[in-house]
């Protein structure tokens, strides 16, 4: 067994500083430039994120990079989109007109909606 000391995991962008920008001043962050030329961004349970440049060699990630759960998915679209920040759609999900997939029934899933960062990185945005 590898003994470790702490965990985190990373993905990549190409511009640090519109990440940066995004993850703290839009979606409100602690996030910060870190020693290692890239960004961390802390995140709930003293748990955080690496966010490191790529330029030109970065590729959106194909799957949802990260995962915040909101008291409230309405107020937080109406803040996003204050920001000028839209919901992505989906085809096959049932989306109301903001973009948020509404479950009844929590065992058919979370009311979830979800954006991209400035480097096309999914983010999910879940009701608790």
């Amino acid at each position: 067994m590898v003994t470790t000391l702490r965990s985190f995991s990373g993905f990549s962008v190409d511009d640090a500083d519109a990440a940066l920008r995004f993850y703290r001043d839009t979606l409100g962050l602690p996030a910060r430039e870190n020693a290692m030329g890239g960004l961390e961004i802390d995140l709930t349970g003293d748990a955080s994120v690496f966010v490191y440049p790529k330029g030109e060699a970065h590729a959106p990630a194909s799957y949802t990079v990260l995962n915040l759960v909101v008291p409230d998915i309405d107020e937080a679209v109406t803040e996003l989109e204050a920001a000028g920040v839209s919901l992505i759609r989906y085809p096959g999900f049932d989306q109301d007109e903001r973009g948020v997939a509404r479950s009844t029934d929590p065992s058919q899933g979370p009311t979830i909606g979800w954006i991209a960062d400035p480097a096309g990185n999914v983010i999910a945005l879940i009701q608790d």
